[in-house]
């Protein structure tokens, strides 16, 4: 490496849009990235952003990457959390981070194993990244790491061109994500078919990009959508092309379905992250409204950015009854660009001497 450029091994099983966002900001700072992983399914266009991509098909595979003691630093997504501990375990004195997208045991049950994995990588990694200031707090309930930053999801402001298109007349509010039928553990929050079936009762269209479409797990919002003229499942679309085709809705849903959620370690889980598609609405020129995420209600209030919804009758008078917010022009704030600072950082301090 040169002295100021580092050799970065990503490890992820699938890269996500955090991932891209990461090795798109990190590039343009000058690094090198390369990529270990099981497949490039979620976001096929990060391959461009990596020098080498190693596959893997099984952990002992990973390991063996790990060891050729290529990289200045491996930065270890999780989920899931074993990848990140196999690197931990075989770095020998290359550094090693630990990305937390998804707390995992907050979120869900785990097995004693899976316990000891996140354990592992929050506490024996040399330093780890959460997606809010509120998760660091809650992370230091748990666990000790040695380092903690966090890193929002933000946006590519510089990378992708803001384009806009006409509003639609009318009413109009889009949802893009995950969606599922009722009962799917451990993500029961992700089934929206009651609040889209109440939305679009009340004559407001509902515009869905789903990230991954299967219909043996989203038939409700099948059904919706051949029954109401209401309610557009659109198909999935590249990142570039859902910011530009979100442009022309008013209103953008950051929100959670808490009906079958009882756990108070997942109700945690819940209200202290900052989802993606929040600073994605904003980067679009669409409203968020956000519902059952203290974390994100309060950003979006504090900055003047959104609204947040304490209830569903109170969503539904936002809808109905309130002005979308104008068009913010500078976005620098969520810029990722700007942000991925914080983790070039936490990469030098964690250098060997």
């Amino acid at each position: 490496m040169t002295k100021d450029s580092l050799n970065i091994l990503f490890i992820h099983e699938d890269p996500c849009a955090r991932a891209y966002k990461e090795a798109v900001a990190l590039r343009k700072r000058g690094h090198t990235i390369d990529l270990a992983c099981e497949k490039i399914t979620n976001q096929p266009a990060s391959r461009e952003q990596f020098r080498d991509i190693y596959t893997y098909k099984n952990l002992n595979e990973l390991a063996a990457i790990v060891r050729q003691k290529k990289w200045d630093v491996i930065h270890g997504h999780n989920e899931p959390n074993e990848p990140t501990e196999v690197a931990i375990r075989n770095a020998d004195d290359c550094p090693v981070i630990f990305d937390c997208h998804d707390f995992r045991g907050l979120r869900q049950k785990m097995a004693p194993e899976e316990l000891v994995t996140e354990k592992c990588c929050f506490e024996e990694s040399d330093g780890a990244i959460v997606v809010s200031t509120t998760m660091m707090d809650v992370v230091h309930r748990y666990y000790s790491p040695k380092r903690l930053v966090s890193l929002p999801c933000y946006c590519l402001v510089d990378e992708i061109k803001r384009e806009r298109m006409d509003k639609l007349s009318g009413n109009h509010l889009v949802y893009q994500g995950m969606l599922l039928d009722a009962g799917i553990y451990p993500l029961e929050y992700r089934n929206y078919y009651p609040l889209f079936k109440k939305i679009t009762d009340n004559g407001i269209h509902v515009h869905v990009y789903c990230s991954s479409f299967n219909p043996r797990v989203q038939g409700t919002y099948i059904e919706l959508n051949e029954s109401s003229d209401l309610f557009h499942f659109h198909q999935h679309i590249p990142y570039a092309d859902l910011l530009r085709e979100m442009s022309q809705y008013q209103w953008g849903l950051a929100a959670f379905n808490i009906s079958e959620i009882l756990e108070e370690k997942r109700l945690t889980f819940l209200n202290s992250i900052l989802p993606n598609k929040l600073f994605d609405y904003l980067f679009s020129g669409v409203t968020p409204v956000v519902m059952n995420n203290k974390t994100a209600g309060e950003w979006v209030e504090e900055n003047q950015t959104g609204y947040y919804a304490r209830s569903e009758d109170e969503l539904l008078d936002i809808l109905l009854n309130e002005n979308p917010l104008s068009y913010f022009e500078d976005i620098s704030f969520m810029s990722m660009e700007k942000h991925i600072q914080d983790i070039e950082d936490l990469y030098r301090e964690v250098l060997p001497n």
